[in-house]
């Protein structure tokens, strides 16, 4: 019987989704965060339940070939930057200490397991295509802003894995440097203004989060600085003017309204200050107008690997088909699907998305093929409409949110649907849950992962089904 306070030695069988590395005791499971595969350690437990326990790390007794340790310079500088500092703090990431390629064997068994565990479905899983980068990928970055206590200092980073508890980030190797120099300079300023951070527990104070959103290819961001009022004070509006003369790299500096006392970070009221409203993306080719409110992937890199794999699969399923893409977005997969498609139909219920998916579809107009349709509204209403109104598409794309799709989606889609559903999905969970609704009329074909959230255990995934009948 394991129970909390002991003291065992474990080996690590295998990284698992949430982050945690897990080993068995006479078949006991027990799950070990900032573990690696074939590790041989010391762990505290720290509770245990009939089915499993957790542990704390103590000793790494023999490491295993797999784990990366920092290596440090006589001098006492970094050699290389992995893991961070403030990897075994930080919520950011779980995997700096895994090698890259053990990371992606990882991931692809997540998906395995997930589709075997939940949906009880037996589906080839293609190993998982590497991010190109895997330094400074992340494009879109939320800091929550506390402060302390006694001496008022501003905390900006990540959150303390499993804590509201921020971790103040200098430097993160997973983000552009210049997201660091200009996290600095706002702290520098928001001291000098006196403005006060938002607190979960009073619900007081101003400034709740930064959010960044940063284009890759053209060097430059969106900052947006979330504010708990509903007015504009001089002091915010000269945070937003002064750090966006300060940095060449800031396009445009807005303010976000979020009176809400719950975790959702943004607001539905956005305010511009300075500059623009939006960034561009330029991904093979193709321009992408990005808003502050906006959803677009945040590895670009990998998501253009991603974009064209769901390109080759529909040019190689059909010739010229009608296309339904169903979350649209701000349209990447419609532009990026146009040259091939006789029709698409792309459906996005996000106000601001519809806005830039329209603008999207202009900017790519040199681009000869497929008239783009956007209809602004939820899945559910639009594609009911749809089916009492008998129309079919030969390909449906479902990009939906971490939580999934309906029931109401998935019946619609199955109706609508000619030929293939391509599932992209963020959440091997509900992928293999909502595989397993879509089982009775479509053939899941195979899964092909992209590993496009690099050292996290997060896994972008697209599935390929076709209709039973065909």
């Amino acid at each position: 019987m394991i129970n909390k306070g002991d003291l065992i030695e474990l080996y690590i069988d295998e990284i698992v989704y949430g982050g945690d590395g897990i080993g068995k005791i006479d078949g006991f499971p027990i799950f070990v965060p900032d573990t690696a595969p074939e590790d041989f350690v010391k762990v505290e437990i720290i509770s245990s339940s009939k089915s499993y326990a957790k542990g704390r790390l103590v000793e790494i007794i023999k490491p295993s070939k797999y784990r990366i340790e920092s290596k440090v310079g006589s001098g006492g500088q970094e050699l290389n930057p992995f893991p961070c500092p403030l990897a075994k703090v930080c919520g950011g990431c779980q995997w700096q200490h895994v090698q890259y390629n053990e990371q992606l064997k990882a991931k692809k068994k997540i998906v395995e397991d997930s589709l075997k565990k939940i949906a009880h479905l037996d589906i080839p899983v293609n190993d998982a295509l590497q991010a190109p980068e895997n330094l400074e990928y992340r494009c879109k970055v939320q800091y929550p802003v506390r402060q302390t206590k006694v001496s008022r200092k501003y905390l900006v980073g990540y959150f303390k894995k499993g804590t509201h508890e921020v971790v103040n980030i200098k430097y993160c190797p997973v983000q552009p440097r210049i997201i660091d120099k200009i996290t600095e300079f706002i702290r520098e300023k928001m001291q000098k203004l006196q403005l006060n951070a938002y607190n979960e527990r009073t619900r007081k104070g101003m400034i709740r989060h930064i959010v960044y959103r940063y284009s890759k290819t053209q060097d430059k961001l969106l900052v947006v600085i979330v504010i708990n009022d509903k007015y504009i004070s001089d002091a915010v509006k000269e945070l937003c003017i002064s750090v966006k003369n300060k940095f060449t790299e800031v396009e445009g500096a807005l303010l976000n309204f979020n009176r809400l006392n719950s975790n959702v970070i943004l607001g539905n009221e956005f305010k511009l200050v300075a500059g623009k409203d939006y960034i561009e993306e330029i991904l093979d080719g193709r321009k992408f107008k990005i808003s502050a409110g906006s959803f677009f992937q945040v590895n670009p890199t990998a998501a253009t690997g991603m974009f064209n794999y769901v390109h080759k699969i529909v040019s190689e399923k059909d010739v010229s088909p009608s296309v339904l893409d169903v979350y649209a977005g701000v349209g990447s997969f419609a532009v990026w699907l146009k040259d091939i498609a006789s029709k698409i139909t792309a459906i996005e219920e996000n106000p601001i998305a519809v806005k830039d998916a329209f603008e999207n579809i202009e900017l790519n107009k040199h681009i000869s093929g497929a008239d783009i349709e956007i209809i602004e509204g939820t899945a559910d209403n639009v594609l009911q409409k749809f089916v009492e109104e008998n129309k079919e598409f030969d390909i449906t794309i479902l990009d939906p949110p971490r939580k999934g799709c309906s029931q109401a989606t998935l019946d619609a889609v199955s109706k609508l649907t000619r030929k293939y559903i391509i599932y992209v999905s963020c959440n091997p969970a509900t992928l293999a849950r909502d595989l397993q609704l879509l089982s009775n009329n479509f053939i899941p074909e195979f899964i092909q992962p992209v590993d496009m959230f690099c050292h996290t255990y997060h896994i972008e995934s697209i599935a390929v089904l076709r209709k039973s009948d065909l």
